[in-house]
Order: C-alpha cells, then sequence, then structure tokens
C-alpha cells in the first residue's frame, strides 16, 4: 500500500448519511474509494453502526482492511465482534454462482435486522460493482430499484460504488435513478447530482451537467473525424502498394471503419440523454444545441451492455 492510499478528504460527502439514504458512488480510482468510504464507515462506527464493506477490484478485502486500519486504530477488535465486516464481491453478491436479485437484497436487509438484534443502531454497508457485466446488469438495477424502496424507512445507509470507465451514458443515467443521490468527482471536487424531482440539484449543478455532456459530444464528434483521415490513407496505401499484406489492411480499416460509423449513427442516443434530462428538470438551466455524433460522455467508455 503506498501513501497515495491514504484518504484526505476530511469532509466527503458520504461521510454521516441519514437512516435510509441509499446512494451511489461513481469512482475513477482506487484512491476515490478510500477517499469516500473510509470516513463513511468512520462516521458509522461513531453511530454505533455495524459496518459491512463488500470489496472488489482495484481495492480487494485485504487493502481494504489495511487503509481502513489506519483510520480505525482498533480495528482488529471491531473485526472480531462483528463490529465490522469485509467481503469478497464473489462472497456476497455471488455467493451460489450467480448474481441473484431476491438473494442479495435479503443477505442486505437480514444484516440490517441482524445489526439491530446485536444491539447496534443500525447497518452501514457499501458494496463495489466493478465485477458487474452485461449479463447481470438488467437483474442488478432491478435489486437497486428494490433496495431503494426496502432500505428507506430502515435503519440502514448503503453506498454502491460503480467504476466510471465500465459505465455508458446510459448505465450512469440508470445507476443515478436508481438511488436517492449519485456523487463524482469533478475537477477535484466531489459533487453530488440527483435526478429526482423531489430532489433536484441547484442551477449551478443543472448548468454543469448539460454542459459537460455537450462538451463531451463535441469532442467524440472531433475524434471520429481525426480517425477516418488516418483510415483513408491506409486504404490509398493498400490500393498503391497491393500486395499480400492488401487485402488485410482494407479489412481491418473496414473494421474500424465499421467503429466509426456507430459513432456516427449514435447522435440520436444523446438527443435521447437530452430528452432524459429534460424530463428530470436537469436541462432548464441551459440551452441544448444538437449534438454531433456519439452519445458518450468524455472518459466513459461504451457500455458493456452492448458487447
Amino acid at each position: 500500500m503506498t501513501d497515495s492510499d491514504c484518504f484526505t478528504d476530511k469532509t466527503a460527502v458520504l461521510s454521516g448519511p441519514p437512516w435510509g439514504t441509499h446512494a451511489c458512488l461513481v469512482y475513477r480510482s482506487r484512491h476515490d474509494l478510500i477517499d469516500t468510504l473510509v470516513p463513511y464507515f468512520q462516521s458509522g462506527l461513531e453511530q454505533d453502526a455495524c459496518c459491512v464493506w463488500i470489496t472488489a477490484d482495484p481495492l480487494q478485502a485485504g487493502a481494504a482492511k489495511k487503509v481502513l486500519a489506519r483510520s480505525v486504530k482498533d480495528l482488529d477488535r471491531r473485526l472480531r465482534r462483528g463490529e465490522v465486516q469485509i467481503f469478497d464481491a464473489n462472497e456476497w453478491y455471488l455467493r451460489d454462482g450467480g448474481f441473484s436479485c431476491s438473494a442479495a437484497l435479503n443477505r442486505c436487509i437480514r444484516k440490517g435486522l441482524e445489526a439491530q438484534e446485536r444491539g447496534y443502531e443500525g447497518l452501514f454497508i457499501s458494496g463495489n460493482v466493478s465485477w458487474l457485466t452485461g449479463m447481470e446488469w438488467g437483474a442488478f438495477m432491478e435489486y437497486e430499484a428494490k433496495v431503494n424502496r426496502a432500505i428507506g424507512s430502515s435503519r440502514i445507509a448503503a453506498v454502491c460504488a460503480y467504476p466510471l470507465d465500465a459505465c455508458g451514458t446510459r448505465e450512469l443515467l440508470e445507476i443515478a435513478s436508481t438511488h436517492q443521490l449519485a456523487v463524482i468527482r469533478q475537477d477535484g471536487e466531489w459533487r453530488r447530482i440527483t435526478l429526482g424531482e423531489e430532489n433536484a440539484p441547484p442551477d449551478q449543478e443543472k448548468r454543469w451537467a448539460i454542459g459537460q455532456i455537450e462538451a463531451n459530444i463535441e469532442q467524440f464528434a472531433t475524434l471520429a473525424d481525426r480517425i477516418r483521415h488516418p483510415l483513408q490513407v491506409l486504404m490509398a496505401l493498400a490500393d498503391l502498394i497491393e500486395n499480400e499484406h492488401s487485402d488485410a489492411i482494407r479489412q481491418q480499416a473496414k473494421e474500424i471503419n465499421e467503429v466509426v460509423r456507430q459513432l456516427d449513427s449514435g447522435w440520436a442516443g444523446s438527443r435521447a440523454v437530452r430528452e432524459y434530462l429534460m424530463n428530470h428538470d436537469l436541462a432548464g438551466a441551459a440551452p441544448v444545441t444538437e449534438p454531433g455524433t456519439c452519445p458518450h460522455l468524455s472518459g466513459y467508455p461504451d457500455s458493456r451492455r452492448s458487447s
């Protein structure tokens, strides 16, 4: 573990959430997990809650224990008492060989009830879902929606951690809509973004959200244009040299061109994103220009679900 594993944000937005909170952390790095979840669990212990941390790459159980021990000096004693429990995602979500919505929900609710039966004020739980693939996505969104409804009046606080590089635009909208709030780091600061009408973000956040989408759509349009030019050069060279490698070069160029074509046709998806934001009162603070080509936000790869 390096010095960069130490969390530095003493005022992390997820520390000290009220009971019934179901939050979503969209993280870019291992440090983002540490920066938010260590103070989150510290605040849970300060409220005399039982804490359950479900870990996965890039911060697995052993490393999670080490970083938490830096802030919770009596962690070993708390682990022995079961006040703090650290699981690998396979032990929690995939215990029966595959993800089950009902089993995962029952496990969460049962842990909350057990915590109170043992004399704790409630349960602070967090699960990292970097293991999630397109095959389980629909079932997991169903699970998130049920968690959202089930813990609202309970003494459970939950934070679900999603890796940014595994989410496309639609996935980000889905996870934000199945949580009470979503948190992401932008320009070095943690921001809260909610899509519900009752908890709409302030005008500044509205302008930032829609402006960021427009800016990144333009970046992807520029990227597609930059890909086309070298492709044309490759095709011309293949025609010029015309040897045993020419057909292979043409084939690879056609495959790359097909990807670019899909980016071009995907601008309709960006319009759907805009309409979604409009419906959730996120776009009212700033006009939206017609998108260029690609619906994915900058830094967000194509969806796993389309793979």
